[in-house]
């Protein structure tokens, strides 16, 4: 049975607020780590508290998407929510590190696996040519949260007590199982012979957690170049390579192996990895240079952070406008990448000399060239599939951001620190970035890092431009103008 304006509306409505939780959860609770760390002790932990998160909401995000292929989306959302809440309420009353770290990474199961179900929630009901619009909402439900999480976070920590960070989540979460229960029950599932393929689950998660597990530790915990971090990236690659052995014999594997031979899927999954890392290198790193090189205070750095997120969050949207018009994704990144690129080299360039306010527009101008990316494609990859393999199609994207974010903030972290290193010996060890923007350093030092920045902008502009060259050769196929599961009218 069609739905109709209403019922998609509400099903809209449900799927943007359930990932507005998600992308809430990776940065609220950044700010409230101190006094976390003052009431549980165990401060060696604290980091733990946002790696644990991610490291299950990785995992988590193309499993659900098979799963929800194969036993309906408003079982796996609502249990998704479920997971989100009881993992929330459990952060709130956990009486020490240990039972937090845990905590948040049951809370990650549930927010990893709602940012794959928004996102194939919206493919069920709205037209690939219709996505694109759905798609840049759903950019600036990110943008927001960005923005939000910090000073959310901040605020309701200092007047409240950072359990309340994790309260909040409650309301909200039932409130998104109430908003899109019902009307999800009339989504059809596609019902084909089919088993769990447990296996290529252990597989992928044990992989991903092995590879985060090095990003995370690699250069703060342990060298480079130690015994341990050694036999850990070996252990990934041994493992991603049985994975892959494993998925190519499955009969239902969790990332089906055509999808590596379709002339779309295939560029658009290496260029979200590639695009997404130099993004969130810029979106996570460009604070910290505003603070130790240019010597602006944390607040102020988030606030000339603003016009980049806003931006593309701006072009974003009409990107997704554009695609609903002429019904194709691939002009819109081809016109703006280039000038992202041309602006981050630039920055790259003036990165010892400019100022903060210069600085931040040329942030601004390469938001403006990269928020076409995002929505493009997302609806291109969906496009690419049948309905059946919705599921595992949007948790590939989702999958595949988060491993570019984990590697691209890695690799620049990792960059600028090995590149300053002789200077930054004048003011002893130095474990990340973040520590290193908590010291007053001398003009001589700052001087340094500041170029080490820009040597990093430099290797950002690069990484684009090897993301622009992929993307060129997606296959730009026409959008369908119907949805999957219904005939979805224009919902304003």
């Amino acid at each position: 049975m069609p739905l109709n304006p209403a019922e998609i509306r509400l099903i809209v409505i449900g799927a943007m607020l359930a990932l507005f939780l998600s992308a809430l959860d990776q940065t609220v609770v950044a700010t409230a780590l101190p006094p976390i760390a003052k009431d549980l002790g165990n401060f060696a932990l604290i980091s733990w508290v946002i790696t644990s998160y991610l490291l299950t909401s990785t995992c988590v995000t193309p499993i659900v998407g098979k799963f929800s292929d194969l036993y309906g989306r408003r079982k796996m959302l609502n249990g998704c929510l479920i997971l989100f809440m009881v993992g929330s309420a459990l952060c709130a009353l956990a009486p020490s590190m240990i039972p937090l770290i845990l905590a948040r990474a049951l809370q990650g199961l549930g927010g990893g696996g709602l940012i794959t179900m928004g996102q194939t929630i919206i493919a069920d009901v709205v037209s690939p040519r219709e996505r694109g619009r759905y798609a840049g909402y759903f950019a600036m439900v990110w943008g927001s949260a960005s923005v939000l999480g910090p000073t959310v976070g901040g605020f309701v920590t200092q007047f409240y007590g950072w359990p309340w960070i994790f309260w909040i989540n409650l309301p909200l979460g039932l409130t998104a199982l109430l908003i899109s229960n019902n009307a999800l029950r009339k989504l059809t599932v596609d019902r084909h012979e089919s088993r769990v393929d447990y296996a290529g689950v252990l597989l992928l998660c044990a992989t991903t957690v092995c590879l985060l597990l090095v990003l995370s530790l690699g250069g703060e915990r342990l060298p480079w170049a130690s015994l341990g971090m050694v036999a850990m990236a070996g252990l990934t690659l041994l493992l991603g390579a049985v994975f892959v052995l494993q998925q190519i014999q499955s009969s239902e594997p969790i990332m089906p192996p055509h999808f590596l031979r379709d002339r779309v899927i295939r560029p658009i999954t290496i260029t979200i990895i590639v695009i997404y890392g130099a993004y969130l290198a810029l979106a996570v790193l460009a604070p910290i240079y505003f603070q130790i090189a240019l010597g602006r205070p944390v607040g102020e750095a988030g606030l000339l952070m603003l016009p980049f997120m806003i931006s593309s969050v701006i072009t974003a949207n009409l990107a997704g406008g554009y695609t609903r018009r002429h019904g194709r994704y691939k002009r819109p990144p081809l016109v703006g990448l280039p000038l992202t690129i041309v602006s981050v080299a630039v920055l790259a360039l003036t990165a010892t000399r400019a100022s903060a306010p210069v600085a931040s527009g040329i942030l601004m101008i390469a938001g403006v060239g990269l928020g076409p990316i995002f929505p493009c494609t997302t609806v291109a990859a969906q496009n690419a599939v049948e309905r059946r393999h919705l599921g595992i199609v949007s948790g590939a994207v989702a999958f595949a951001r988060a491993l570019g974010g984990a590697l691209g903030v890695a690799a620049a972290s990792a960059l600028v620190l090995g590149l300053a290193a002789q200077a930054l010996a004048q003011i002893g060890s130095v474990a990340n970035l973040e520590d290193l923007a908590q010291h007053s350093l001398p003009p001589e030092v700052r001087h340094a890092v500041a170029q080490a920045f820009s040597y990093m902008f430099g290797a950002v502009a690069a990484a684009l431009a090897l993301g622009l060259w992929v993307f060129y050769h997606v296959e730009d196929r026409e959008l369908a103008n119907h949805a999957p599961v219904a005939i979805s009218p224009t919902v304003d």
